[in-house]
């Protein structure tokens, strides 16, 4: 049996890039094809051995229909499987149903489907419109404790002498900025907003809004621009108050993030951090009132910490915990037609099972 390739396709500072380099860095037995998709593609046609890609259709085309045609297009040359990311969600808005359409097609496509949380799987199996029986594995992101960091906090991007609301990552429309903006309105006591790191590429625009914003409310918002690991180790250590409060998420690499720095971030109630607190509640704070929140977690900043005594490695998965749960997935041999028990220990649902579930699921 050939050995499966990874593909590690998309932008160097993409997270769907960065998480597949890291599996596959642990998995040195394999073979791997990097680079944008218009670099990679060729290499990927190449060849019959088994491949492995970690897709969203934002790296690998214009559009999901695109994006599905890449895949359909290696999977005609060589057996594929695939790990997804960003799920379509109804909150997606007008692109949600090409998007769906467009994930369907990569499911039919390949041999192995794999997501990263059992609400993603919800999603799949609920809104793409697929054949029952469909398999769709469920292997949690993994969480590294991050080393103690040596960097300046002078580089980290904002003044650390006042207090500072954090958000981590990519800046664009209902990451969760304007959210807590809103939240601090109501707030006395002084604290900025600090975003660790850079706008999506087309929401340039937003840094201004939300400096305005900010202003208005006496406060100052702070972008640091694009970390480096340890520069984003030390700047998740440096804020007051870690935050996730995205409108919507599939499966939130911000949150591990924060995980991984030792801090236990306040998150807005969602199925997918419901998901995450059930399996390591030591992890994270969950809230329905924002504001409140924050004002408690201001008042003692100590509760978004870690303890070291609570971390428990079965929990969450290291990277080489869930770079050998990949491999092991790969390297079965023949098509994957039959359930394995994922990696939280739920069986493997197929769409038939869920066909009574609800039709639509809060973001």
């Amino acid at each position: 049996m050939k050995v499966t390739t990874h593909a590690i396709v998309g932008p160097l500072q993409h997270g769907v890039r960065m998480h597949a380099s890291a599996l596959a860095d642990h998995t040195p037995q394999a073979a791997r094809i990097e680079g944008d998709i218009s670099e990679a593609l060729p290499q990927l046609l190449a060849d019959h051995g088994p491949v492995h890609v970690h897709f969203t259709d934002r790296i690998f085309g214009r559009d999901a229909s695109e994006a599905a045609g890449v895949i359909e297009r290696i999977a005609a040359r060589r057996p594929v499987s695939v790990t997804l990311h960003d799920i379509p969600q109804p909150s997606n808005g007008h692109a949600f149903a090409a998007r769906c359409a467009g994930y369907a097609r990569v499911v039919a496509a390949a041999r192995t489907v794999i997501v990263s949380s059992e609400y993603e799987r919800d999603l799949l199996l609920r809104h793409a419109g697929l054949p029952p029986r469909t398999l769709v594995h469920v292997d949690p992101l993994p969480i590294d404790r991050a080393p103690a960091s040596t960097a300046n906090l002078d580089s980290v991007g904002f003044p650390t002498t006042t207090p500072t609301v954090g958000l981590l990552g990519f800046i664009y429309p209902g990451k969760g900025h304007q959210q807590v903006l809103a939240a601090l309105a109501s707030n006395s006591q002084a604290a900025d907003v600090a975003a660790l790191g850079r706008p999506s590429d087309g929401h340039q625009d937003l840094v201004a809004q939300f400096e305005r914003l900010a202003r208005a409310l006496g406060r100052a918002f702070h972008v640091t621009g694009f970390l480096s690991e340890e520069q984003l180790t030390a700047a998740a250590r440096a804020v007051t108050v870690p935050v996730v409060a995205p409108e919507h998420v599939s499966a939130s690499g911000s949150v591990g993030r924060w995980i991984a720095s030792g801090r236990r971030p306040i998150v807005t109630r969602h199925p997918f951090f419901e998901e995450l607190r059930e399996r390591a509640p030591w992890a994270l704070t969950i809230t329905d009132d924002l504001a409140s929140a924050l004002n408690a977690a201001l008042e003692n900043p100590a509760s978004t910490w870690i303890d070291e005594r609570d971390w428990n490695d079965t929990d969450v998965p290291s990277t080489a915990r869930a770079a050998q749960i990949q491999w092991s997935r790969l390297s079965s041999p023949g098509p994957d037609r039959k359930a394995k028990e994922p990696t939280n220990g739920r069986p493997t649902i197929s769409a038939d099972s869920r066909a009574s579930a609800e039709s639509q699921v809060t973001p």
